[in-house]
This record gives structure tokens, sequence and C-alpha cells, in this order.
């Protein structure tokens, strides 16, 4: 027998076994992930009767909103006030001129500016400056309460089989831009897994011309003028100047997402697999592998992902924990084993992940008015005065006030008595918590052995490739493999 055929019939035979080895590992993935599914479905059951719990003190908050809106709305306070858009000082002359304040009537937001602006306070009249972001603003005007929920730690060795998404995170871009800044302590690590052709999904609708756009390149960008205490709630560092990576993308956007909305949210940005290569490991040519491999080499716990559990995620993640930090809920990604390592002059931590925010409209109880014949300014009302004084009435309150704010003290009651419950009920909310991480253990150990299969397969597969290329230039060769044959590519 030629070297060449005993050669051949050895590789056909580690050929056969590499088949027979994939069919086996995916027979154990299988089995393991229907052992699996038990433990999925308690994780799930316990997280809904959290969340239920968690929501049912929530919608507490957002009544006690409702209610100080509907003080606003039936006009016992207002939520108006006066800003101050330009100053001109006066001169001696000659002439002589008089100060200049240019006015404009503003409403209240959970985000005052993109940059610090000065206003008239409505309850004092005097000139108050106000930092972006900050609260409360003005005096009491509005504030926040920060929302309850369960947050969720995710690694990828959970993935269910079929799970295109590849990671997500919190971004801004500009109308008729191509490129996407992702917002990270870490952006760079958070982009190490994505690819060119890897589509870009966003939760604000209006941001891309179609449901989603692609990732064509990568860049970076040094980005200034943001706010510190935007920087320091994203990713606690009290900059203004700071370098992201960006996603350069195949189509311009018809819309923006800006760091933060003007509702006080951020625009959530999600990277997913697109359907073509998907198929093609789905599918594949020969059967094999499919969507069960993955690299014999790749992290199980990285990248990580931290977000907020609500009832369509019940059942999500390796570990979970209660919140109440009011920090942004935008699911964010990051690689854990950076943890500690210092960057511009800031050691890398986990991403401020929270339940997020209510904002509370207070109001105030004089509102603005035109100096001319005293009537009520109304939103977008511009005035050049000289002076400051006058710009102010009392509100007369009008018939059903009261009943307005007997409703808003029995919302405040009820918020401050289901807090309570939540915090003290004998430990309920502690006690659910280790019982849901509790399963979650247990799902994780089918989990990660799952995931040791898929790395099997994905070995054997890549033996398999290097085999059936070997067989492949034992077929073409035109004489023998004894060290004299060549295989021409030309």
């Amino acid at each position: 027998m030629a070297l060449t055929d005993k050669i051949k019939k050895d590789i056909i035979d580690k050929k056969q076994r590499k088949s027979e080895s994939i069919e086996y590992f995916k027979e154990e993935i299988l089995v393991t992930d229907a052992l699996k599914e038990d433990y999925d479905n308690a994780v799930i059951s316990i997280d809904v009767d959290l969340l239920t719990d968690i929501n049912t003190v929530n919608d507490t908050l957002y009544a006690v909103t409702e209610a100080y809106q509907n003080r606003i709305d039936f006009g016992c306070r207002t939520d108006l006030y006066w800003a101050i858009e330009s100053f001109t000082p006066g001169s001696s002359g000659p002439p002589a001129t008089s100060d200049s304040y240019t006015l404009r009537c503003s409403r209240l937001s959970p985000v005052s500016s993109a940059s610090s602006i000065t206003v008239i306070d409505p309850s004092t009249s005097g000139i108050t400056t106000v930092l972006p972001g900050e609260m409360p603003f003005i005096g009491a005007g509005i504030v926040y309460d920060n929302l309850h929920g369960i947050k969720y730690y995710w690694e990828p060795y959970l993935r269910d089989i079929g799970d295109t998404t590849i990671g997500s995170f919190i971004g801004f871009v500009g109308t008729a831009s191509t490129e996407l800044s992702v917002v990270s302590a870490v952006s760079d690590q958070v982009i190490s897994g994505f690819s060119t052709g890897n589509l870009v999904i966003s939760s604000k609708n209006g941001v891309f011309g179609g449901s989603n756009n692609r990732i064509v390149g990568f860049g970076t960008t040094v980005v200034t003028g943001i706010s510190t205490s935007v920087m320091q709630e994203l990713i606690g560092v009290s900059t203004t100047s700071y370098q992201f990576s960006t996603l350069i993308l195949e189509n311009s956007t018809v819309g923006f997402a800006t760091l933060p909305e003007s509702d006080g949210s951020y625009v959530d940005f999600t990277v997913v697999t697109d359907p073509d290569t998907f198929e093609e490991l789905v599918e594949d040519k020969r059967g094999r592998g499919f969507r069960y491999k993955i690299p014999f080499d790749k992290n199980p716990y990285s990248p990580q992902k931290i977000g907020i559990l609500d009832l369509s995620t019940a059942g999500k993640g390796t570990e979970i924990i209660y919140d109440n930090s009011g920090n942004p809920s935008n699911e964010q990604s990051w690689k854990p084993e950076y943890e500690g390592i210092e960057k511009g002059g800031e050691k890398i931590k986990e991403p401020n992940v929270g339940a997020g925010r209510t904002y509370y409209v207070i109001g105030f109880t004089n509102k603005p008015i035109k100096l001319f014949g005293g009537e009520d300014a109304v939103e977008g009302d511009t005035i050049t005065v000289s002076s400051l004084g006058g710009l102010y009435s009392p509100i007369s309150a009008p018939g059903g006030c009261t009943a307005r704010e007997t409703a808003l003290t029995s919302a405040i009651g009820a918020r401050d008595s289901a807090e309570a419950s939540l915090s003290s009920a004998g430990g309920c909310i502690t006690n659910k918590v280790k019982a849901a991480n509790a399963i979650r253990k247990e799902r994780s150990d089918y989990a990660l052995k799952i995931w040791t299969l898929r790395q099997s397969i994905g070995n054997e597969v890549e033996r398999y490739a290097e085999y059936e290329a070997l067989e492949t230039y034992i077929e073409q060769e035109k004489t023998s493999i004894d060290g004299t044959g060549t295989v021409s590519c030309l």
C-alpha cells in the first residue's frame, strides 16, 4: 500500500471518529439542556414572584408622580419659570443705557440643559445658576425618587442555543452621522467582540432609517462638553472630556440619540449576528458543528452583561441582587477581568446599572407673568427687561385643589408604607433573592457543562476541517506524498 493510501485511510478513520464525537456531544447537549429546563422554569417562577413585589412598590412611586402632575395640570401649581437667555450690562454713557435681560419662559424637565443655565427662582426671585442634570432643580421645583429593581449579572455560558445577541451598550449619535459612540469606561473592550457585518439595533425609534444598521468599521473619538454628573452617573468618572470607541455604520442615521434624552433616559444599542451568518452556522454545509460550536478558548464568563429584570426577562442572569441605587436601567456589557486596572487615571469598575428613577414635578406657587398687562406667560414666550422685579405672581388656586392635595398626601403615604413593607417584611425580598440565586447556581452547573460540550464540538469541527483539507490535498496531488510530489495552486 502506498504511503498516500495509508495516510488517506488514517485520515478517513479519524474524520469518522470526529463525526461520531460531534454527534455524541450534540446528544449530550440536548440531554443536559432538557435537564436544565426544570431549573429555568424554577428561576422564572421565583423571579416573577419577586418582580410582582417590586412592581407593586414601584407602582406607588408612579402614583406619587401622577399625583404631583395632576396638581400641576389642574392649576394648583405651575411648572413654568423664567430662564435668562442673555444679559447686556448698562453703561453710564453717553448715551446712558440700562441693563438688558432677555428671558424665556421654560418648563421644568428632568434634564435641565446640556450646559449650565441661569434662571429666576420663582420662590425667591433671585438669580440661580443650575448645573446640568442638577437635582433638585430650582429649589425643589422637581426632584427624583429611586425606583426599586432586581439587577442581574449574565455570563456567556448561560446563552441559549440560537441566541444571536453579541452585546449591548448605552450610546449616542448625531443626525446624518455614521459614527456611533459607545459609552463605557472600557468601550474598547466592549467592542472587541463585535465584527464588521454585525447588525446594530436601537431602542429608540427613528434613529436608523430602517430597523437596524450594519457595522462596517471601528474608530475612536474624544467627546467634550458632556456634564460631569452624566459621566459620573454612567461610568463613574467626573470629567467633561473622554475618549470613546465608536462603531462606523454602513448607513447615515436619520435621527439622533443624545446623552441623555430630554426625559432623562439613555438610548440602548444592541449588536447581533447578521441573519446570513447565523443561518450559515445553523445549517452548516456538512451538518456538523452549526450553532452548537464555540471556540475552544472562548471565555465563559466574559463579556458580562448587567441589567434590570422585568417580566419579559424573568429568569435571566447567573446572579441577581436587589437595587435601589437610582442608576440608569440600561443593560451594559463589560469585561470583569479588567476590574481594578487603571485607565485615564481611574480604575476600571463595574458599570453603573440600577433600577432608574421617577421624577416628581413639585412645581411653584408663583407663576411667570409678562410685565405689560401682567398676563400669564406660556412656554416659549420671550421678554426683554431692564430689571428682574415683578416677573412672578402668586397663583390663585382654583376650586378642587384641596382634593388634589389630599390625593397627593394619600399617594405619598401609600408609597412610604409600601417601601417600609419591602424593606422590613421579615426579610422576604432578601430570602426570595437568595432562593433565586440558589436555583441559578444549580442551573449554572448544567449550563457550564453545555458550554464545555460546545467547546468540544468547536474543537472537533476545527480538527475535522483540517483532516478534510489534508484529504483534499491528497486527492489532488499528482504522484505521492513522499516528499517529491507537488500540488499547484495556480
